[in-house]
């Protein structure tokens, strides 16, 4: 007599990943005392919509190269996207072959601005196959063509060290390499690459990147002599004449230079001197809110409040998206202090609508407020369904749809999500754009580009509860609930970060290599795997991310005992600098102050940003916050 869970086991097995089991029925009479089930086995692969991904996966499982050739030439969309990465990475096929499927993966690839560590990969991956395309062309034009597809290649890779590598193999001009160098802010590289040769249009600006005026300036003059007039070296030449603190001839410098720029320049000049009536003037003259900013702290520095708060109404008015919210708000604070009401009153109707100084001055954010059911959860989100129905999407739309979830249904998560994006990029009615989103989100994950396109549509005006809940996404909820509970740290403070640092992005990188969800550069990532004694995790792991971003948000919490104001300029500035700078002399505690002597815009922008994101999760979803 058959083991009962053996039989289970066996037929299990002889079903296989990616079957269906399908029953037939059970007979009337058996001698056996568990029914005989009379079972088909139904691949899903050999029906619609997955006929296509049959063929990629019986291709991959028989090796079949010739076959998946056959398969790039009728595919689309993300399926033509994974068989042509296949094809590139394919050591068998030829570097010619290579390099059209690594074209292709250009072509079709949903690009990222955030991704720039994975999009200087793909690049470099393709100067190098470009490159064995022209050392393999037997016809000098071919291998010429390929050549120089290389180069451009490597050049997208800057400061890739293989492109690096590969540029300096490929461009045997010594001009040309340097040039290519000094384009991508290589200053150092591209001052080797000329090894002393004369090429002052390179040189100079070269030069005054690392710091070497005195050489930077002959090298402009000699420029000059070349090309008399030239813009670029006169502007250069100023500047490194500033730098060198040889006013007089700086400021000269730049009269000629004329224009935005040398008016700034000559501001700059007389600040320095103290000369703080031709300063302001001329700083105010530019007409550019951030050198009129400038002009405001000398004001300020010499106590002459009155003409301060002038400035400021003035950068107010210009209706700067960076600078005129700042600007109303500190013109307001200095008339209250003068008690001006007339400025202050002025100043006060200035302050836009929705913007972090409205919040200061008791405004609320303008959320839409939407049903929930009694466990906080936005209605739809809480079992992973749709809160659309999808009946009317259009025939494009509702075709992607039904490949993802066949796609989930087989278990290739990737592949649904990446149909998903791919239908998204080419969604033009606005109907469509939501459906993919939910559908990416809810039901697949995905918070990177269905929160983009999302926000799309807030920027043009919609107003709609769905929009501002794909906009503002419980992304990652597992790992910031779970580890916001741990650590004490509210799930909505998480997002807000998360919002601002990455977007959203797993693989984001920053310019400073900070890394992941939570945008941690690896110094501090080291320091955090020191102070929870272990070695460091992986920061492009969703959960590690999260983890170690949520436990420095409860380290800092802790540090500034709770004060939200002081937690966030932390994170992205450092507490140090936080500290000091708000217990110094200058600020001494008074947060009107702090906003207006952080000395970074960018650090500025990110309190006033990621506050309002705060205020926005807290709204949409009524999120309490935890305490310890």
């Amino acid at each position: 007599m058959p083991n009962r869970a053996l039989r289970a086991t066996v037929l299990v097995a002889l079903l296989g990943a990616g079957a269906a089991l399908v029953v037939l029925g059970f007979p009337d009479r058996s001698p056996l005392p568990m029914p005989l089930v009379h079972v088909a086995i139904a691949d899903p692969y050999g029906h619609p919509p997955l006929e296509d991904y049959g063929a990629l996966q019986r291709a991959r499982r028989d090796d079949d190269l010739d076959a998946l050739r056959a398969l790039a030439e009728t595919a689309d969309g993300y399926l033509a996207f994974r068989v042509a990465e296949l094809l590139a990475r394919d050591p068998r096929l030829s570097p010619d072959a290579r390099l059209a499927a690594f074209e292709r993966v250009l072509a079709l690839r949903v690009d990222d601005p955030l991704e720039r560590a994975a999009r200087r990969s793909l690049h470099a991956e393709l100067g190098a196959v470009a490159e064995a395309s022209a050392l393999l062309a037997t016809d000098p034009a071919a291998a010429a063509t390929a050549r120089e597809r290389a180069i451009t290649a490597y050049r997208e890779a800057l400061p890739n060290q293989a492109a690096i590598d590969g540029l300096e193999r490929l461009i045997d001009d010594p001009y040309r390499r340097a040039n290519a160098f000094l384009q991508a802010g290589l200053a150092t590289r591209a001052l080797e690459a000329l090894d002393g040769r004369v090429a002052p249009s390179i040189e100079a600006p070269a030069l005054r990147a690392t710091g070497r005026h005195e050489e930077a300036l002959e090298a402009f003059g000699r420029w000059l002599d070349e090309v008399p007039g030239a813009q670029a070296a006169l502007e250069g030449e100023a500047w490194s004449l500033f730098a060198l603190e040889r006013w007089a001839e700086a400021d000269a410098a730049f009269a000629a230079l004329g224009g935005a720029t040398g008016t700034y320049g000559r501001g700059l000049i007389a600040g320095r001197e103290g000369r703080v009536d031709d300063a302001v003037a001329l700083m105010l003259a530019t007409g550019r809110a951030s050198r009129m900013w400038t002009a405001t702290g000398w004001l300020e520095g010499r106590e002459r409040w009155s003409e301060a708060i002038d400035a400021y109404l003035a950068i107010a008015r210009t209706g700067d998206a960076t600078y005129a919210d700042d600007a109303a708000y500190r013109a307001l604070v200095l008339a209250e202090r003068l008690a001006d009401a007339e400025r202050a009153q002025l100043a006060r109707d200035l302050v836009p609508a929705g913007s972090y100084f409205a919040l200061r001055l008791g405004a609320t954010l303008d959320v839409p407020v939407v049903a929930r059911e009694a466990s906080g959860e936005a209605s739809g989100e809480a079992d992973g369904t749709a809160t659309h129905d999808p009946a009317d999407a259009a025939p494009t739309v509702a075709a992607a749809l039904d490949l993802a979830k066949a796609l989930r249904t087989v278990g290739d998560d990737v592949a649904a999500r990446g149909e998903l994006m791919f239908a998204l990029r080419e969604a033009t009615g606005r109907e469509e754009v939501l459906l993919l989103a939910e559908a990416l989100q809810h039901r697949h994950g995905e918070f990177r580009q269905s929160q983009r396109a999302a926000q799309a549509l807030l920027n043009a005006g919609d107003r709609d509860p769905r929009v501002w809940r794909l906009a503002y996404p419980r992304a990652y909820p597992d790992a910031v609930d779970a580890h916001g509970l741990a650590f004490g740290v509210e799930p909505a403070l998480v997002w807000a970060i998360m919002r601002q640092e990455s977007a959203f992005s797993p693989v984001a990188v920053s310019t400073s290599n900070a890394q992941g969800l939570m945008q941690v550069i690896p110094s501090t990532w080291g320091w955090l795997a020191e102070l929870q004694s272990e070695d460091p995790d992986d920061p492009f792991d969703p959960d590690a991310n999260v983890r170690y971003g949520t436990y420095y948000l409860r380290w800092l919490l802790d540090y500034f005992d709770g004060d939200a104001e002081l937690v966030i300029p932390s994170y992205n500035r450092g507490q140090g600098y936080i500290r000091r700078l708000y217990e110094g002399e200058v600020v001494a505690g008074d947060k009107d102050e702090l906003l207006r002597h952080i000395d970074a815009l960018e650090t500025r922008e990110y309190l006033q940003r990621v506050t309002l994101n705060l205020e926005v999760y807290r709204a949409l979803y009524g999120i309490e916050a935890h305490t310890r």
